[in-house]
């Protein structure tokens, strides 16, 4: 059976200003907050539809070593890119049934 690689390349949800203080990189803090629940949700419901057919890394796009991934996959921007086996099928947050059948096209 063939395994899926899953890579989402998304920014972490909060910078630290020079005072200390978490500020929001885009949106507002509870934008962001719905939005990694949201993500997080995803990616535990790949983990327990798929379990080890899928093989999943996140990815911060301002780590130093996802530069030649940015480039690779066009990362503009803030939205989360969803890459399967080293080909972006989404950029945002895809609804669970496309994300779904993208999977269980390449299974």
């Amino acid at each position: 059976m063939a395994k899926v690689r899953l890579k989402l390349i998304m920014e972490k949800g909060l910078a630290v200003g020079s005072c200390g203080t978490g500020i929001p990189e885009r949106g507002t803090l509870e934008e962001t907050k719905e939005e990694k629940a949201e993500i997080g949700s995803l990616l535990s419901w790949v983990r327990d539809t798929f379990g080890d057919q899928v093989d999943i890394s996140v990815v911060d796009p301002k780590n130093i070593f996802s530069l030649f991934d940015n480039f690779r996959y066009g990362i503009k921007g803030t939205a989360p890119a969803w890459i399967l086996n080293g080909k972006k099928v989404f950029e945002g947050i895809p609804a669970r049934e496309d994300l779904e059948k993208a999977l269980r096209k390449l299974l």
